[in-house]
């Protein structure tokens, strides 16, 4: 294990850390430096999945040839924003269409957060350098069917250094825009979901299909 090794995404401090939040270490042997691939590619914006079957790794990406112009605006991809772990929360990347059905709307990706409840839980994500705008669509299941009060949740969009940029409140099953001017060229976010429960049942979402950004 090297210690030693430190990492910036985009120019700040990242930690790389496991599905649990448990930090993960580089590796240095005999003059070689192997550093955790699914952290690292999926802070880059890649998929990372494994077949065991297979034996096999899969890195899914795409490479945009288009020029964006000033004042564009782009739906959320893989080329343009990632997700990054906080503490022990539990995210990531979602495309389960059954708990993305909203309504009578059917989504098709989002950043997801669980075990939301009275402690709150957050994920962090970034966009791409240059984004002066963004818009979010965040959603919310509390799944769960007791008091009135639970099946409401807080949120909180942040900056990297804790300034609130959107908040508001969201009931269950519902979905609510937002939109953020992005201050002093930052790139780095963190989304906080809280609830009235004391069980860890609730689940906040930031959706793709209806969020962007404008250059």
């Amino acid at each position: 294990m090297n210690h030693g090794i430190s990492f910036l995404l985009d120019g700040e401090t990242w930690t790389p850390k496991d599905p649990n939040g448990n930090k993960l270490t580089p590796i240095s042997y005999k003059g070689t430096t192997y550093v955790p691939l699914k952290s690292v590619a999926e802070a880059a914006g890649v998929d990372v999945e494994y077949e065991a079957a297979k034996q096999q790794i899969s890195l899914n990406t795409k490479t945009s040839s288009t020029t964006i112009s000033t004042g564009e605006r782009v739906p959320f991809s893989v080329d343009n924003v990632s997700h990054f772990l906080i503490d022990l929360d539990k995210s990531g990347i979602t495309r389960n269409r059954a708990e993305l059905l909203f309504g009578e709307v059917q989504y098709e990706t989002a950043f997801t957060v669980t075990k939301v409840n009275v402690a709150g839980a957050d994920f962090g994500f970034n966009v791409k350098k240059g984004t002066k705008r963004i818009g979010v669509l965040i959603g919310y299941h509390a799944n769960e069917e007791d008091l009135d009060f639970k099946r409401t949740a807080r949120y909180s969009i942040m900056d990297s250094k804790g300034q609130s940029l959107a908040a508001g409140s969201i009931t269950d099953g519902a979905v609510v825009s937002n939109e953020i001017v992005i201050p002093n060229n930052e790139t780095v976010f963190t989304v906080n979901f809280e609830s009235g429960a004391t069980s860890s049942t609730g689940t906040g979402y930031m959706i793709w299909d209806e969020s962007w950004l404008e250059f």
